[in-house]
């Protein structure tokens, strides 16, 4: 089965699954530019016609391993958003889809972040941008639904953004690269103590 097939790694095959693994780590901590379809073939234990026959190019399993379950998640958040009635039951949702995709496999994670914050102008950081861009939006698409409901003001929007974004990160990195436990309990924890500070219903109960 060939990338062009596939709509995200999770459907490919055992081998193909098995090569995209072993090229994630080794993404991840040799970066992408740096490690060579050689290295990738030898440590699967496979040949190159192998890789090419399931991947086409190390820009294909890159796209694999990225681009294709990025658009996955993305399209898991557009429909949190649109489909989930409860405001902070949206966002803890998509607060932990994030997660989810971390523990899915942790080596993706970590390739990921090291083509996010590593030099500019890789193409495979450039595949990235869209979804980037997506994932911001229905993150921010959340938030203005708390706004909405009158859990914040409006005004608060960009603010509470910036933190869920960086509690995101945070937490993400804390788990790939400081060993800290990332359970399906986090995104709940995280948001009720976010709201804390920025719920406008329990700062006008306080007024009362």
């Amino acid at each position: 089965m060939s990338v062009s097939s596939a709509s995200s790694k999770s459907v490919l095959n055992p081998v193909a699954r098995h090569i995209a693994r072993v090229a994630a780590r080794l993404f991840a901590t040799q970066g992408y530019d740096a490690t060579s379809v050689r290295e990738i073939v030898e440590g699967a234990g496979v040949t190159k016609p192998t890789l090419y026959y399931h991947f086409r190019s190390k820009e294909g399993l890159a796209k694999a391993l990225v681009s294709v379950p990025l658009s996955d998640l993305v399209e898991q958040l557009r429909q949190i958003v649109t489909t989930e009635r409860d405001p902070v039951r949206c966002l803890e949702q998509v607060f932990e889809a994030q997660f989810a995709f971390c523990r899915e496999d942790p080596d993706r994670s970590r390739f990921l972040y090291a083509l996010i914050f590593g030099p500019p102008g890789s193409e495979a950081a450039h595949d990235l941008e869209p979804c980037k861009e997506d994932l911001g939006r229905w993150t921010e698409a959340a938030i203005h639904r708390l706004a909405d409901a009158g859990i914040i003001r409006r005004e608060r929007v960009d603010a509470c953004l910036t933190m869920c974004r960086g509690l995101i990160v945070i937490t993400t990195l804390n788990f790939l690269y400081g060993e800290k436990p990332l359970g399906q309990n986090v995104a709940q924890a995280l948001l009720h103590d976010l709201l804390k500070g920025f719920d406008d219903r329990q700062s006008n109960q306080g007024m009362e």
